[in-house]
């Protein structure tokens, strides 16, 4: 897939009208060139490809370019752009990252070669990750095995009186005694009232009887990210409960339903919406519907009613309708999914009903 994504990159240099695409984020850099590194550049041409790392992943760069022949590997000596200076001196154009790239970092790149013409492109070099090969997709499904394991053992471990950080870190012990490299964001666990906080950190409040649960995290296999939230109830659930949990369950069910390749993502976004706003709790739903899942946890598409994309076959998405009450709590529901030409097939397996513990 790396060798389809480089292929792509140089039809950008076609489309741009330049001799170069710099790449500078480290993610990007590893979907297209195939290595990955806490620090890598790339710069894609339209004769030569060329790698640039640090000392501390020279042999593995060189390893790698030995086996890729079509990159060439540089080592970066400093912490400027000088690495590039042998291809970039004599000028040219150059289209960078520019949703990427700091202010300064740009500054600097244009005084280190005042002979070249640097070109903003905005995440058009993100884009070509926007579909997952099949191998990829493999590794998503077993880190979202590993969630769904990981909440079985969860539910089973909660106590009365267990704070939202015992329960948090329960929660990540059981994920990685399971196989995740390590969680894909920071575990969220929230009880009762504090569930109505969509991204709320885990605190010292404990469980009691009749509170819901929120759990939302994620787990990595070979760097690739699972993302799901489930919301429980501990103890029996009030009719309240039940009622609020049933609007989102519907809305979560009827967006998943929806999710298709050549759908807009602001469609799939209104469907869970409308349900949510027809039963008066629009205004409780805040945030958008889902987003893209990778080597990131957070990609393109974004779902929400503002969006512009449209779903590709291949793309990893999550669906997370929710309604959030201060003083009284909230729920989300998520599920990741990979858009198909018809319909889509999940990857989270764990149970989307009512749970009450």
């Amino acid at each position: 897939m790396a060798a389809e994504r480089l292929l792509q990159a140089h039809l950008l240099l076609e489309k741009h009208r330049c001799d170069w695409i710099l790449v500078t984020d480290v993610v990007d850099a590893d979907y297209i060139s195939g290595f990955s590194s806490s620090r890598v550049l790339l710069l894609v041409g339209r004769k030569t490809n060329h790698l640039y790392t640090d000392f501390r992943y020279r042999e593995a760069a060189e390893r790698h370019c030995r086996k890729n022949k079509e990159w060439q590997f540089t080592l970066i000596r400093d912490n400027d752009f000088a690495c590039l200076g042998p291809e970039l001196k004599r000028g040219g154009t150059v289209a960078f990252q520019a949703d990427v790239m700091t202010v300064d970092e740009h500054k600097r790149l244009c005084r280190a070669f005042p002979k070249t013409r640097f070109i903003p492109v905005k995440g058009e070099i993100s884009d070509l990750a926007l579909a997952k090969n099949p191998g990829e997709i493999r590794f998503m499904k077993r880190a979202a095995g590993i969630g769904d394991e990981a909440f079985v053992r969860f539910r089973a471990c909660l106590r009365p009186g267990m704070t939202e950080r015992e329960a948090a870190g329960r929660l990540e012990a059981f994920c990685a005694e399971l196989g995740s490299e390590k969680p894909s964001f920071d575990t969220i666990v929230l009880f009762g009232e504090r569930s109505s906080l969509p991204h709320g950190h885990p605190g010292p409040r404990k469980l009691k009887d009749k509170d819901f649960v929120l759990a939302d995290f994620g787990c990595t296999v070979s760097g690739f990210c699972s993302d799901m939230t489930r919301t429980v109830v501990f103890g029996a659930a009030s009719k309240r409960q039940r009622e609020l949990y049933g609007i989102v369950k519907d809305a979560h069910d009827a967006a998943l339903e929806s999710v298709r390749s050549g759908i807009a993502a602001r469609a799939v976004d209104e469907v869970a919406r409308s349900i949510i706003a027809k039963a008066g709790y629009g205004d409780s739903f805040g945030h958008g519907l889902g987003h893209g899942v990778g080597r990131r946890v957070h990609e393109q598409p974004r779902f929400s009613p503002l969006s512009k994309e449209v779903l590709l076959p291949g793309s990893v998405v999550t669906i997370e309708p929710g309604i959030y009450l201060p003083g009284f709590g909230g729920i989300r529901i998520e599920d990741m999914t990979v858009v198909q030409q018809k319909g889509s097939r999940l990857l989270t397996l764990a149970p989307s009903a009512l749970i009450e513990l």
